[in-house]
C-alpha cells in the first residue's frame, strides 16, 4: 500500500495520475461509518474558438490529491471532527469515465449502501443516494 496525499492506494501516484478515475472508500475510525464514491483525475472543457463552430478539448489535472468528498455530510464531519478522524483509501483505477462510473455504481450496490446496518440499526454507509436515481428514503 502506497500513502498518496492524505490516501491510501494499492496503487502509486504516477499510476493514479495515468487513469481516468478511481472509487474511493472514506471511513470515519471511530464510527466506522463509511461513504463509496468517485472521482475523475482530469477536468475535461469543452472551450469555444474563435471562427469555428466545435469547441476545443481542454484537459486538465482535476484536484483529487486534495479532494475528500462530494458528500455535503461526509466533508462537514471532516470540518469539524478534522481529516485524521477519516481514513481515506482508493479501491480501484479505471481507464475511462465510463469505466469509473460504473465502477462506483458497481461498488454501491455490492455494499448495499443504503441498506446496509449495524447491530443497532445505524447505517453503515453515509451515501444517501446511488447516481442520483435511487434514494435512501424510497428504498
Amino acid at each position: 500500500m502506497y500513502e498518496v496525499g492524505h490516501w491510501i492506494s494499492p496503487y502509486t501516484e504516477d499510476q493514479i495520475n495515468a487513469s481516468a478515475g478511481f472509487t474511493y472508500l472514506i471511513s470515519h475510525k471511530e464510527s466506522g461509518v463509511m461513504y463509496v464514491g468517485k472521482k475523475f483525475t482530469q477536468s475535461i472543457r469543452r472551450k469555444p474558438v474563435k471562427g469555428k463552430v466545435r469547441r476545443r478539448k481542454e484537459i486538465s489535472r482535476s484536484n483529487w490529491l486534495t479532494y475528500t468528498s462530494s458528500s455535503k455530510y461526509v466533508n462537514e464531519g471532516i470540518s469539524k471532527l478534522g481529516k485524521d478522524a477519516f481514513e481515506f483509501e482508493i479501491l480501484d483505477i479505471y481507464s475511462s469515465r465510463g469505466e469509473t462510473n460504473y465502477g462506483e455504481l458497481e461498488e454501491q450496490v455490492r455494499r448495499d449502501v443504503l441498506r446496509a446496518k449495524d447491530s443497532a440499526g445505524n447505517y453503515l454507509y453515509a451515501n444517501l443516494n446511488i447516481a442520483t436515481k435511487f434514494f435512501r428514503s424510497r428504498v
